[in-house]
């Protein structure tokens, strides 16, 4: 059964002509308290950024986060004390205008998105209630096959970042 599953995944990726490695992915939240933590206080330092890097020596296409075919694609796991949660995009109560459209990375080149917790979108940040929880902290972009993708050439597959230690505030 593994082996039907590796053969079943690396016939996907020679469909496609993509893998997780064409892209490195870095989560980054800086070190923001004398004590050498990083902290995401929400409501004074809410934001941090995902570095996608084109590992290959392709042209690759994400979609953009602002319509349907990004909006989900990046959620975040921060686990605490043994205890995995997830933080995710909730569902918009409304688009204003659709349509497809993303981002162009030449080989080597990299994407930055911002990731702004406060800015209600999210989904399962920690509730504090005055406390800091310390975690580790770890993102995943996974963008999935459609039609779109298919005529647009954009870049299908999951990749995951780094894991880091932050303390929520």
């Amino acid at each position: 059964m593994k082996s039907l599953f590796l053969f079943l995944s690396f016939s996907l990726c020679l469909q496609f002509g993509f893998s997780q490695s064409d892209w490195e992915m870095k989560l980054v939240v800086p070190i923001s308290n004398p004590a050498g933590e990083r902290e995401i206080v929400l409501d004074r330092y809410p934001r941090f950024h995902i570095l996608m890097t084109n590992t290959s020596q392709e042209t690759l296409k994400l979609w953009k986060d602002w319509n349907t075919w990004g909006f989900f694609n990046l959620n975040m796991v921060w686990v605490v004390e043994g205890q995995t949660h997830t933080i995710k995009k909730k569902t918009p109560t409304a688009w204003d205008g659709d349509f497809p459209d993303f981002w162009v990375a030449m080989p080597g080149e990299t994407i930055i998105l911002e990731v702004d917790m406060s800015t209600g979108e999210w989904d399962g940040i920690p509730d504090l209630y005055g406390e800091k929880i310390k975690a580790s902290l770890k993102a995943t972009y996974e963008n999935k096959t459609d039609g779109l993708a298919r005529k647009f050439g954009i870049w299908v597959g999951k990749v995951e970042s780094n894991e880091i230690e932050v303390v929520f505030n």
